[in-house]
């Protein structure tokens, strides 16, 4: 059957009426509307189940309602659709080839390490400052993602990252006890890393995890790589303002930077490539299946996030003790006397 532009219009309307609670006319921009990114995920599932074939990238490229409608029918621009995770593919080496992800954060110390879990965009020297603070005599080493520095393709599985994060720990420190911590998307690395080590018969005396994601899968399970590789780039469209992919990407990496998602060494050629490593790392959290864990477990949580977190991990982390702080952001979390307190606790 065919759909006219007015009936696909009429369509997305509805969609965003229905998601918004809001009366939605066809020239009103989503996001205007309270829209945000993870509604998307919403958006082109009623969509596809209307028949109208869309990507999340579409809606944050196009978002009114009767641009969207031009799309799905093939009558629009698709917009910015770089081929970059085919390139990362077709120009990258096997990650089990890759050079070391371990890098010193802290080298000196006379206790066992700490080894530290970087955060989803694959960034972990962030939390060098925190280091000094809470180490109590322990070196700390942090585990850099997997083609951060060089050109090395992505699992796309926490199990096989925590595989090949484990095989550098083993190196570093032969036995335990084990000292494990995880940042934001790196905690649920540090927790399958600390079952893993726990189930060949290793203790792990402390395993710390900041700002724990909650809620997997967030986006659609049924969504490949370039997808979630798509949505992030539209995500950032959206909030720091990534229209031209060229023009605008120097004043957007800036602002990632100062809020330490990336480093500062980081350059704009690689900002893509970086996007592909934070798209995989966001589909392997997908698609992990969490197992109860019975260790010694400290979960650092914002406030604003605790409850639902505390739901979401119960049956995972029973016995988990929490730590609440007041807000969010990775640069205020890492500074708050509570989350130091806490690793201070977990460490002694």
């Amino acid at each position: 059957m065919t759909v006219s532009h007015e009936e696909a219009t009429s369509v997305f309307t509805a969609i965003w009426a229905d998601l918004l609670g809001v009366p939605a006319g066809p020239g009103d921009n989503f996001f205007d509307l309270g829209g945000y990114s993870l509604l998307v995920v919403d958006v082109v599932e009623r969509a596809r189940a209307a028949g109208l074939r869309i990507r999340a990238l579409d809606v944050f490229e196009q978002p009114t309602a009767e641009a969207l409608a031009r799309v799905a029918l093939g009558g629009a621009d698709p917009g910015f659709r770089p081929d970059m995770v085919g390139h990362v593919w077709r120009t990258s080496a096997s990650p089990w080839d890759a050079p070391p992800s371990l890098v010193p954060l802290v080298p000196d110390g006379d206790r066992e390490p700490l080894f530290v879990v970087h955060l989803g965009t694959g960034h972990v020297r962030l939390f060098t400052a925190l280091a000094e603070q809470v180490r109590c005599g322990r070196p700390v080493h942090g585990f850099e993602a997997i083609g951060y520095r060089a050109r090395v393709r992505p699992f796309l599985s926490i199990g096989e990252t925590a595989d090949r994060y484990l095989e550098e720990l083993r190196a570093a420190q032969p036995v335990g006890p084990y000292h494990l911590a995880g940042l934001c998307a790196g905690g649920v690395i540090a927790l399958e890393m600390a079952q893993r080590l726990r189930a060949a018969g290793e203790e792990v005396a402390a395993l710390v995890l900041v700002d724990l994601p909650f809620g997997m899968p967030e986006l659609d399970p049924g969504w490949g790589l370039n997808e979630h590789f798509e949505y992030m780039l539209g995500a950032l469209r959206v909030q720091f303002g990534l229209h031209d992919p060229v023009a605008d990407l120097p004043g957007v990496l800036a602002e990632l930077q100062r809020r330490v998602w990336f480093e500062d060494t980081d350059r704009a050629e690689d900002f893509y490539r970086l996007v592909v490593l934070w798209a995989a790392a966001q589909y392997s959290q997908e698609h992990y299946e969490p197992r109860p864990y019975t260790g010694p477990v400290t979960v650092v949580s914002a406030a604003e996030h605790v409850d639902r977190a505390r739901a979401y991990w119960a049956p995972t982390l029973p016995g988990a003790e929490y730590c609440v702080t007041d807000d969010v952001r990775m640069t205020h979390l890492l500074r708050e006397p509570g989350v130091a307190d806490a690793f201070v606790k977990a460490l002694t």
